[in-house]
């Protein structure tokens, strides 16, 4: 039996129906002549990872997005997803549109079951003319076995998509469907228990937790010692929520509402994009449970944390000073990603890193970070990284900046690091840190946007100070003793 849920941005839209629509060309991202030499225009897409950020640790690095509607969600699109039966090609289009804008690399689609549980495996990662199916390994393979799909960008960016779903579980990169049929496949999805888990991750899915600000502390316990690989530390859905925000965040309903008012109004002069900076602060309840449960887990694995983007191009369809809808697919793909650390190229290895925690969550709307890397450098010289287990040794930290092509002004942000154990701040500072206690250490960056300043209007001061710009995974350091 399908279900359906109420949709919790109901009331967010008719509020955002009081806002002014803005009209007007889009802006222009172009080079400003009258600029100093020193500083970037204003863009909207992110440089790609691939190509704009060193290696880590050895490592290559990938913006990856995991949690995501297309078309198979059914309410995606403006609650219109399938006009006719068929997928929403307007709405499609601009989510592939936004994908290759932003240059994400690799997209863990995430779609609920009452549409997704229905479709053949054949067509479930809507390829068109020109995309390419995939096997694991990143060859092409049959519709029926492809576990992804390879879409090359006009200017040449490569986009893998991986299906997966959203319910009270998420499930990412399925290689198909758990059931014998499209009745049983939606009576697993709909299933929150652990054994939900072993199905799910048996069916190919590396099994995800989204909205971890809503559930219960003890169940998530129970399905991480079922397989759970990891949960949402951040979810955007979750930040202009009303009833989200008041019942489990602790935030005024709307309370964002006016402070975007120089993003959205129509004479205003602060860029559009930058209206995320109103919901960019710290998921308190998802960070306490994110970092409690690595005690579950003991050191076998750490319990992953990502950012969950979860647009479905149903939220905010007033039209700002850009030209483009408050929550189009290309303006949310922008805000932050999943940085992957992948051995290769593949499908596998995104995967791969994706389970394993090898990865970062970086704010791009902020900045695109480079030189995140933190390692735990032991007695013999290896160097461990995110996601793994290491003995005691000594915990570098090195200290991003901004890509060379992030937008900025003539002023410096300012970036500072703090080094978590156990989810207690342990340390302070960029730099090497001696480590002999066992425990689960992490970094978090946060910057002052300085220079954000000639992108934040008339009034840019309530919006200089500190942001989190970057959360890592932790390495977990094992008895020293």
């Amino acid at each position: 039996m399908t279900r359906h849920r109420t949709p919790r941005f109901r009331r967010l839209r008719l509020l955002l129906l009081g806002l002014p629509a803005c009209s007007g060309p889009p802006a222009d991202t172009g080079a400003d002549t009258a600029r100093a030499p020193d500083t970037v225009p204003w863009s909207s897409g992110v440089p790609a990872a691939a190509d704009e950020i060193p290696d880590v640790a050895g490592y290559r690095v990938r913006r990856a997005i995991a949690h995501l509607h297309s078309p198979w969600s059914h309410d995606a699109c403006d609650g219109d997803p399938l006009p006719d039966g068929a997928p929403n090609e307007d709405c499609l289009a601009d989510l592939r549109a936004g994908l290759c804008a932003t240059h994400v690399d690799y997209a863990f689609l995430s779609d609920h079951p009452s549409y997704f549980a229905f479709q053949p495996w054949e067509g479930i990662t809507h390829p068109r003319d020109g995309d390419v199916l995939l096997d694991a390994a990143g060859e092409p393979a049959d519709p029926a076995a492809a576990v992804a799909m390879r879409i090359t960008c006009d200017d040449g960016h490569v986009v893998t998509w991986l299906p997966g779903v959203e319910d009270e579980l998420m499930p990412l990169a399925l290689d198909g469907h758990p059931g014998e049929d499209a009745e049983e496949n939606d009576a697993i999805y709909n299933t929150y228990t652990p054994e939900a888990v072993g199905d799910l991750a048996a069916a190919g899915g590396t099994v995800w937790q989204a909205h971890t600000e809503s559930k219960d502390r003890e169940k998530l316990g129970e399905l991480v010692d079922a397989g759970l690989r990891g949960v949402e530390l951040f979810n955007l859905h979750a930040m202009f929520a009303p009833d989200i925000r008041s019942e489990y965040l602790g935030l005024d309903a709307a309370g964002w509402l006016a402070d975007i008012a120089p993003f959205t109004d129509a004479e205003g002069t602060a860029e559009p994009d930058l209206l995320f900076l109103a919901v960019l602060i710290e998921q308190e309840p998802s960070i306490a449970a994110w970092d409690a449960l690595q005690q579950r887990v003991a050191g076998e694995r750490i319990v992953a944390g990502s950012g969950g983007t979860d647009a479905h191009e149903n939220a905010l369809p007033i039209v700002l000073r850009d030209g483009e809808r408050g929550d189009s697919y290309r303006r949310m793909l922008r805000w932050f990603a999943n940085d992957l650390l992948v051995e290769d190229d593949t499908p596998a290895a995104a995967e791969e890193a994706l389970a394993r925690g090898r990865f970062y969550v970086a704010f791009d709307a902020l900045g695109t970070p480079v030189g995140v890397e933190v390692t735990v450098e032991d007695d013999s010289g290896e160097l461990h990284t995110l996601g793994e287990e290491s003995p005691p040794g000594t915990l570098h930290v090195g200290c991003p900046a901004l890509s060379p092509h992030s937008p900025r002004g003539e002023e410096s942000p300012e970036i500072t690091a703090t080094i978590f154990r156990d989810g207690e701040v342990w340390a302070e500072g960029c730099g090497d840190h001696a480590v002999t206690d066992a425990g689960f250490y992490r970094v978090r960056y946060d910057i002052v946007p300085n220079h954000l300043r000639p992108f934040l209007g008339e009034d840019p001061d309530p919006w200089i100070h500190a942001y989190p710009w970057v959360y890592t995974n932790p390495i977990h350091v094992a008895d020293g003793r």
